[in-house]
């Protein structure tokens, strides 16, 4: 058996034997991962002790908690793959809210290819709905606005009144967030909008001519070999930018990753460095249930635990440890899961416990001949 996924998965069943504890039909999902990472290892072989990760698993089926698979990546090398049934490696996951965090990405490759600013203003690309408004605060809304949720865009979303529910029964989208009420004067409040997000994405379209799908297809999907992915689309036909990415969680981990990376991905570089450096920097502190947090571009910042994360709602997360050199993929169902949730900072806390203080040359084991992989020495993918 392969201890370093084997010891996770010997835990779990799958149908078709996907996720077995059979050495055999471990391998052979050991030796398929390369498109995840460069590398194949043990926890042991990366200087984690797989003893700890253990007790963690089985405290977290006693838990109880919906958790549907976990990837770990250390030093660029794929360490954990966990599924619990019936999902298994091949099946895409919505990423929820942490579909912000790739559409933060879109953004500053545009950004380098110069087809769109942060201080272009929404006005500029969607006229016929802003002028329309008698409010001046509106016409003063940037994408840097949009990116960091400062458009003071009335958005409330709690029982009572949801904005989101409402954008989302609405024949147009992007007017149903332009004819909502300013608030407050862009840039002065944060909250917490899918109405920004959304924007963005429609604002993105406008500026490159795509989608925001096809875009990613061809400037991040494709250089990260992230091949199996779909977006759900607007009314018209616009790549939601709040939320409904789907992809596999092997994949997830690319863009941690790439963040980890400061842009780069083995060879290539596919965002600018400074672009990465913006967006994990806390330009606000993000109001939330457990406690405000720093908030980059569509990325959680919490730097007293040396970590930043993608997160989407119900326990969907890209979480980067950059001082360890470790990315922890998470997806689940978690109805009442929250930023700072207890249960993630357990988990979290597990996968860090688990870095032995003195760890051994990292050792590697190459994926087999003729399998896919992902471009040489990219880093652990990451969490905001």
């Amino acid at each position: 058996m392969r201890a370093g996924i084997g010891f996770v998965l010997a835990l779990l069943s799958s149908p078709g034997g996907a996720c077995a504890s059979g050495g055999s039909t471990l391998e052979r999902s050991a030796a398929a991962v390369p498109t995840a990472a460069p590398c194949v290892s043990t926890p042991e072989e990366q200087g984690m002790d797989s003893s700890v990760l253990q007790r963690a698993f089985r405290d977290i089926q006693r838990e109880g908690k919906a958790l549907h698979s976990l990837v770990v990546v250390r030093n660029g090398c794929l360490v954990v793959e966990a599924y619990w049934p019936p999902y298994h490696r091949e099946q895409k996951h919505y990423l929820n809210s942490a579909t912000k965090a790739f559409l933060s990405a879109l953004v500053g490759i545009a950004v380098h290819e110069e087809k769109l600013r942060e201080d272009d203003l929404v006005s500029s690309y969607f006229p016929e709905y802003v002028s329309a408004d008698g409010d001046p605060r509106r016409k003063r809304i940037t994408v840097k606005h949009l990116l960091t949720m400062s458009s003071g865009i009335s958005w409330p979303q709690s029982a009572r009144e949801n904005a989101s529910d409402q954008m989302g029964r609405s024949s147009d989208w992007v007017r149903f967030i332009l004819d909502r009420p300013m608030a407050a004067e862009p840039g002065t409040v944060t909250n917490y909008s899918n109405g920004d997000s959304h924007l963005l994405s429609a604002i993105l379209q406008k500026a490159t001519g795509i989608t925001a799908l096809e875009f990613a297809r061809k400037r991040l999907f494709e250089p990260l070999q992230i091949r199996d992915v779909a977006w759900d689309s607007d009314p018209q036909g616009r790549s939601i930018g709040s939320a409904a990415l789907q992809m596999r969680p092997v994949d997830m981990a690319k863009l941690g990753s790439l963040y980890f990376g400061y842009g780069e991905s083995g060879t290539n570089r596919i965002l600018d460095r400074e672009w990465v450096e913006r967006a994990l920097t806390g330009h606000v502190k993000m109001p939330a249930r457990g406690g405000a947090a720093g908030y980059g571009y569509y990325w959680w910042l919490y730097p007293e635990r040396k970590l930043f994360e993608a997160w989407g709602g119900a326990g969907q997360r890209i979480g980067v440890f950059r001082d360890l050199g470790l990315v922890v993929v998470m997806t689940a169902d978690i109805p009442d899961d929250i930023p700072r949730s207890p249960f993630a900072a357990r988990l979290y806390d597990a996968v860090r416990e688990s870095v032995k203080v003195v760890s051994a040359r990292p050792r590697t084991r190459r994926a087999s001949p003729g399998t896919p992989r992902s471009p040489r020495g990219s880093p652990p993918a990451g969490r905001g």
